[in-house]
């Protein structure tokens, strides 16, 4: 009990600079890390709000209508397999085939190359609270944008590698993939492009592969238990595209929560695998990110 209402004190209390001092002083555990996570993300809410309404809702119009095509290519291709006369309508079942495979290819070209984009400027937003220094939000989603060619390039690059991998054996697909954890936060954080990206991200993991395992299932169960009660509360609602785009924006709240977490831990790890300490400057409480867009 005195750890939980320790835990609330200080979402209140904590400063910037108080946090930062945190990341470079020790290697953090799983709850200090989400302590973190939920003061930056409280008092972050309305950037995370704006970063949500320009990129991320055009992001889930996208997903759901790649969705509503993927759905309507498998009940084609049901349809097909179910009738006998299968032979007689190859060519229709190959082009079935041919559109659900290309559905899943925009569905995951969406996932590896624009949502990254978001996430970048929630993490330039939450190193700048924590730096306290003085960002437009405009600044920070232009940076990212100004990434999107690096996200491309180490996007395409890892996808590729991680998609051979587990079509060999899965085992070595899941490792490139948890090695790969932080190559967004290199690219957005650090400026690093291609395999320098990934590379970077490698070192950060070097050592910590199920320490950070465990942090990844942890931070999933959480997005796991945000989306059963919202599937609950969503599931009353008329089915519509609009519900569906409605319900996929909010999921990108506990997407940016996830965002906040794992820069928190990028940060933390650079400190403890590379040295690198974050300069500490004395912060108000307040962020320094403009809201002025």
């Amino acid at each position: 009990m005195g750890m939980r209402y320790t835990i609330l004190i200080d979402l209140w209390v904590r400063k910037g600079g108080s946090m930062l001092e945190e990341i470079n002083n020790k290697e953090m555990k799983i709850i200090e890390i989400l302590s973190i996570t939920m003061h930056l993300f409280m008092k972050n809410f309305k950037k995370i709000l704006i970063v949500v309404a320009l990129i991320f809702f055009p992001i889930s119009i996208l997903n759901v209508l790649i969705v509503e095509r993927l759905s309507t290519s498998i009940i084609v291709l049901l349809d097909l397999i179910a009738t006998k006369g299968l032979l007689d309508n190859m060519s229709v079942l190959i082009e079935a085939y041919l559109d659900l495979m290309r559905n899943n290819m925009l569905l995951m070209a969406v996932s590896v190359f624009l949502e990254p984009v978001g996430i970048i400027a929630i993490a330039i937003i939450v190193k700048g609270y924590l730096y306290n220094e003085t960002i437009h939000l405009r600044e920070a989603i232009g940076e990212a944008m100004n990434c999107l060619w690096k996200i491309i390039v180490a996007g395409l690059i890892s996808s590729i590698l991680i998609i051979l991998a587990t079509i060999c054996f899965i085992i070595p697909g899941i490792y490139l993939g948890i090695i790969w954890t932080f190559y967004v936060y290199a690219i957005g954080l650090r400026g690093y492009k291609g395999w320098k990206a990934l590379a970077y991200s490698k070192k950060l993991i070097d050592g910590r592969f199920w320490k950070t395992l465990g942090f990844l299932i942890v931070i999933s169960f959480i997005a796991v238990l945000c989306n059963k009660v919202m599937g609950s509360v969503f599931y009353l609602l008329p089915k519509h595209i609009a519900t569906d785009i409605l319900y996929d924006v909010l999921t990108y709240f506990y997407v940016s929560f996830e965002c906040i977490a794992l820069t928190v831990l990028f940060m933390n790890r650079e400190v403890v695998l590379l040295g690198e300490k974050h300069n500490t400057t004395e912060c108000t409480g307040e962020s320094k990110v403009d809201e002025d867009v």
